[in-house]
């Protein structure tokens, strides 16, 4: 098995030793031309900010294509004929009932019927909506991505029914990510002769790639009950680096799926339905079910070519029954791939993980100095560019406590580095690593006694030692905070999140205004990108310190949403899910 035929065998790992550099006295190019500009990045809010409540990017392409995802999409089509108007919720919640009925909401009712739906997901009898809409966006305009989503009969437009995430894309137009199966409707006879609509799918989430309108499905090598996939990164020879199930584990998942075909065993329900609940019960426990391991898929001609699973760094014996999950989460143009792997903790039988590289048929992970002045508990590869350098973090015992500590490594010679970030005990994530040897990520700024930390967006000049965050490189009145650098492309230019403070908007994305017409404002999550200015330099920010500890130290918590969930519209009036 060859996943990258066109490259050599990479000789075998290098004896790594601790490199020592003389931090350089001049910056990078863009990085310290002087002239007359106040920074040395422009802030550029990407449109799809305008489309929903929060959005975050996660890569960028050499032609400054950006993949973002958005959280609460404004103006969510409602569909009134999944809706009971005689239910006693509805009733007592809603203020214009009869227009309700036809689809004429007012907003109190609009933003009433949202919660009410998504408060019940997941439900078979409740309209799905999307929680996360994927799109690819440049500085005027933002395309959707619908990836799985299905096609509603009655309208001729998309339901908006599949939650995505965009992870990567490539300078071919392919975008990757992951995508819920899209919902539809079933109508369904009962024994006592009574209607009953379902909305169902066929599978849970899978991975796909995308260009233009066209979706291409990432299956898993283990499809059982729909199995799981997940893609992360696509290099410009079309292969996909991700997730998916490998091998099956339940001895009993077959046994309820044999159970869901048989009518006098599942009762008076669809078979489909069966399958619906069993699918989202082993999505829950998905980690006790199948074995996971880190995926290449090779795109031709816009199909699957080939699906490779990749190695371990241990191999487990035949009668091994551990349940092991790896991953691939980036590629380069050589083939090449990074990911996390189960490894054996410091030549003892416990289990962590390590920071992988997949060459070919081998997997390597990056050998420490044996003299290391800290105990290092796990590690994690989040990117490699052409060059063979591979960044991550290494989680390490340092005065007491356990930050993440990232590293550059170089693949070819073998050589490790731990560059200094803003003290300590910070911990430090690198994201991206674009081939001038420049990385991105994100970093705690200041210590602090109370143990809540500013994270700032950073970039690395891996070349000349020099690591400074982005807040210091755009200019000091910018309403913008960068919290986290997602993504770097080959000019230079840095996709981030940032947050900032702006007027609230409602469910149809209008102006909220209070009962004196007046306007409000609060901390929301944006994507920027950041272009360089040919001749730019820092500005001396002193006079804007006060202002910015004010802004900057409210919405980290909102990245998260980002990254592991999305935020929602929340109307006065709390919603509990009720039963059909």
């Amino acid at each position: 098995m060859t996943y990258a035929p066109q490259q050599p065998m990479k000789k075998a790992m290098k004896k790594t030793m601790k490199q020592t550099r003389i931090s350089a006295l001049l910056s990078s190019a863009f990085l310290s031309i002087p002239a007359a500009f106040g920074a040395q990045y422009q802030v550029v809010e990407l449109p799809v900010a305008e489309l929903g409540v929060d959005s975050y990017p996660s890569a960028i392409n050499s032609i400054g294509e950006i993949a973002v995802n958005l959280s609460s999409q404004f103006n969510p089509v409602i569909d009134v004929s999944l809706l009971n108007f005689d239910s006693a919720t509805l009733i007592a919640g809603l203020t214009n009932l009869e227009n309700a009925r036809s689809g004429d909401f007012n907003t109190a009712d609009y933003e009433f019927l949202y919660s009410y739906i998504i408060s019940n997901a997941e439900s078979q009898f409740f309209q799905q909506i999307a929680g996360l809409n994927s799109y690819i966006a440049s500085e005027d305009t933002s395309i959707l991505l619908h990836g799985f989503d299905t096609i509603d009969n009655d309208t001729d437009e998309y339901r908006n029914s599949a939650t995505t995430t965009v992870r990567g894309i490539n300078d071919f137009g392919y975008s990757v990510g992951v995508s819920y199966d899209g919902f539809y409707k079933l109508e369904y006879v009962t024994e006592d002769i009574e209607d009953i609509t379902y909305v169902l799918n066929d599978f849970y989430a899978r991975a796909f790639a995308q260009i233009e309108d066209d979706v291409v499905e990432l299956a898993p090598p283990e499809e059982t009950i729909g199995g799981y996939s997940e893609a992360y990164d696509i290099n410009e020879l079309n292969q996909v680096v991700g997730i998916g199930t490998t091998e099956l584990v339940s001895t009993t998942l077959q046994d309820s799926i044999d159970d869901c075909a048989d009518e006098s065993v599942r009762g008076d329900i669809p078979e489909a339905s069966c399958l619906r609940s069993l699918s989202i019960s082993t999505f829950a426990s998905l980690d006790t079910v199948f074995q996971q391991r880190g995926i290449i898929w090779q795109l031709d001609d816009g199909n699957v070519a080939n699906t490779y699973t990749l190695p371990m760094l241990i191999e487990p014996d035949d009668d091994d029954t551990t349940i092991y999950s790896s991953t691939a989460v980036a590629i380069n143009d050589l083939g090449i791939a990074v990911g996390t792997s189960p490894a054996f903790y410091q030549n003892t039988d416990t289990l962590t993980s390590a920071a992988v590289i997949y060459d070919n048929d081998n997997a390597y992970t990056i050998s420490e100095d044996n003299d290391e002045e800290y105990d290092i508990f796990a590690s994690y590869a989040t990117d490699i560019n052409n060059n063979d350098l591979v960044v991550g973090y290494a989680t390490k015992s340092i005065l007491g406590s356990t930050p993440n500590k990232f590293f550059v490594y170089d693949y070819d010679s073998g050589i490790i580095d731990y560059p200094d970030d803003f003290f300590d005990s910070a911990s430090t994530v690198p994201t991206a690593i674009n081939d001038d040897n420049l990385v991105v990520g994100f970093t705690e700024f200041e210590e602090t006694s109370s143990g809540v930390r500013r994270v700032e967006g950073f970039v690395y000049d891996y070349r000349n030692d020099i690591f400074s965050s982005l807040n210091d490189l755009i200019e000091c009145n910018s309403p913008y905070t960068i919290a986290q650098a997602n993504g770097i492309n080959e000019n230079g230019e840095i996709i981030a999140t940032a947050t900032v403070s702006s007027v609230n908007k409602d469910i149809t994305g209008e102006i909220e205004l209070d009962e004196f017409d007046a306007q409000s404002f609060s901390t929301h999550v944006v994507a920027v990108k950041l272009v360089p200015i040919p001749g730019g330099s820092i500005d001396n920010c002193e006079a804007y310190e006060e202002e910015y500890e004010r802004q900057g130290a409210g919405a980290f918590w909102m990245l998260f949403l980002g990254l592991f969930g999305f935020a929602r519209f929340v109307p006065s009036r709390a919603i509990k899910p009720v039963a059909p």
